[in-house]
């Protein structure tokens, strides 16, 4: 689901160091384990976008 969420975002005009900083707060409320399988997919999100 946060893949969606993700692209979403960056569609929207999110950017990277605010999708960043997102994610540092998933690790505050829901532990480093879920930030780190967010940051996976944001990379890997990311790196499918148009440079």
């Amino acid at each position: 689901e946060w893949e969606t969420h993700c692209r979403g975002a960056l569609n929207n005009g999110v950017t990277q160091d605010e999708i960043r900083a997102i994610i540092h707060v998933i690790g505050i409320y829901c532990g480093v384990p879920q930030a780190l399988e967010c940051f996976r997919i944001a990379r890997k999100v990311l790196s499918e976008q148009p440079a």
